[in-house]
């Protein structure tokens, strides 16, 4: 684990915290937003310098979204099949569920292509 100096010069340990992308693209826009340079924005927070730099390089160079057209042919078709094959939907699903859900989805709607 990594340590830090406090301000009577004894050193810390310094958690490590992990976030997801959602995380690192919430820090690049509060830097942004800021003001501040990147270096004193990441040390005032703990943050490596180096990570922040490789994750924004990594989200400024991932390709955008791109979203695809639906059409629903009629409102019968909207609600039968995908519905009767997979049950009530919890309103939390793990991610292993959603997945699966997710997948469920895009084939169907390959289907009606």
């Amino acid at each position: 684990m990594k340590a830090k100096a406090d301000g009577a010069g004894d050193r810390t340990p310094r958690k490590r915290v992990r976030r997801g992308i959602e995380g690192w693209r919430t820090l690049i826009l509060q830097q942004r937003a800021s003001g501040e340079p990147v270096e004193a924005f990441c040390g005032a927070r703990g943050i490596p310098r180096s990570s922040f730099s490789k994750w924004r390089n990594r989200l400024e160079s991932a390709p955008a979204a791109q979203f695809l057209p639906v059409a629903v042919r009629s409102a019968g078709a909207a609600t039968a099949g995908l519905g009767e094959r997979l049950g009530p939907v919890p309103a939390r699903l793990s991610r292993a569920v959603a997945n699966k859900l997710l997948d469920a989805i895009i084939a169907r709607l390959a289907e009606s292509l």
